[in-house]
């Protein structure tokens, strides 16, 4: 549901709140989602969050530009946020989860977009269940098997592992140490103060502890790896930011070149969250993709097509 503050104007990001709703699964897991958008014919798009992120930490104005013309769903996975459940420790049980919760919601299918971790399930699911993928979206991901992402070892690491992560450390992890990516940093943590309603859930050790299980496993090296992108015949635009420490821009190379309907976007100059800092480009390609009749002959700026 969108919600608009009196006295704010549909046209400000401003004033953009999600409220959530609850829906169970067969085996009677509680899983916490949002709805809102433009209810139209078109499948809607499912948004799948990044590492030891919940539903509230996705921006506000990239939101908004994405469900200008569709319907937007964000779902918590079992054990994040307020789904309850217990945080898979594998990619490939995450994306049950979610082919779970879709069914649930009774989706038949949906366009998907996967964010870093999300990526990985998105990934995951449209192997597993083709048929509930119509269209993939990857930003700022990797693929399985061809070594673990730059979070794996360093500063990154010491950073997302601790107990709490403070909003300067966000800012630090998704945008560019330069003013302007600093600037860009603090107003996407103040459009997600501005959003904000309700309980927001968290994400507990244990579960970001599955998480980092998770994606260890998926970034073990495996010479079939690539095999199993070739399975993805969905059309798929993938997107990830220049300056990206967390994963490495050249994973979605990897990807692109592997996957047989594919576009590739790098973001210049944008960092692990591109898709906030540059969320009206981002956006509008999304559009953009999704609106395409094929998605095989989508035009985007500056966009690569394998």
């Amino acid at each position: 549901m969108l919600r608009l503050l009196a006295g704010h104007s549909s046209g400000s990001n401003e004033g953009l709140f999600m409220d959530k709703r609850f829906v169970r699964s067969p085996d009677g897991c509680r899983y916490a989602y949002v709805r809102f958008g433009s209810e139209k014919g078109d499948p809607p798009l499912l948004l799948l969050s990044h590492f030891r992120a919940g539903i509230d930490m996705w921006d506000p104005a990239l939101l908004k530009r994405l469900a200008a013309d569709r319907t937007v769903i964000v779902a918590d996975n079992r054990g994040i946020g307020l789904s309850e459940g217990t945080t898979p420790s594998t990619v490939e049980a995450m994306a049950e989860g979610i082919a779970e919760f879709m069914a649930s919601l009774g989706l038949g299918s949906a366009d998907v977009l996967g964010f870093s971790l999300g990526g990985y399930v998105a990934q995951a699911l449209a192997r597993a269940r083709p048929d509930l993928v119509r269209r993939l979206i990857l930003a700022g991901t990797a693929p399985r098997g061809f070594g673990e992402d730059d979070a794996a070892g360093g500063r990154v690491r010491s950073i997302i592992s601790r107990k709490l992560i403070s909003p300067k450390d966000i800012i630090h992890l998704f945008f560019p140490p330069t003013a302007a990516g600093r600037a860009h940093g603090i107003e996407y943590i103040r459009r997600l103060s501005r959003s904000r309603v309700g309980p927001a859930g968290s994400v507990t050790e244990a579960s970001w502890q599955a998480q980092l299980e998770a994606a260890e496993a998926w970034g073990a090296r495996d010479p079939l790896a690539a095999g199993e992108l070739a399975e993805i015949t969905q059309p798929t635009f993938v997107a990830h930011g220049e300056l990206d420490i967390m994963v490495a821009a050249e994973k979605s190379d990897i990807l692109a070149s592997h996957m047989p309907r594919s576009l590739l976007k790098i973001y210049p100059g944008a960092g692990h969250g591109f898709l906030f800092q540059m969320y009206e480009e981002f956006g509008a390609d999304v559009v953009r993709f999704l609106a395409d009749e094929s998605s095989r002959h989508a035009v985007l700026p500056d966009v690569e097509m394998k």
